[in-house]
């Protein structure tokens, strides 16, 4: 596992964040500092994107972006 940091506040996109990214149980995400929106994710993992049918890494993004985590918004 490789683990980065990620704001939710910031305008980059993260599969690894984004509800379509098939993850039910948010294993490759975890908090760092949630109170001031502050994640780290797994750059590494693979999962079915569900918008796009394949496979993608956790630290891709696209235009189909919506933020799984209800304080991200």
């Amino acid at each position: 596992m490789s683990f980065e940091q990620f704001s939710l506040k910031s305008q980059m996109r993260k599969c690894a964040f984004c509800r379509h990214w098939y993850d039910p149980t948010n294993s490759c995400i975890r908090p760092k500092a949630p109170n001031i929106g502050i994640w780290e994710y797994d750059t590494r993992a693979m999962r079915m994107c569900l918008k796009r049918n394949t496979d993608t890494e956790g630290c891709f993004g696209c235009t189909k972006y919506e933020c799984k985590i209800a304080d991200g918004k």
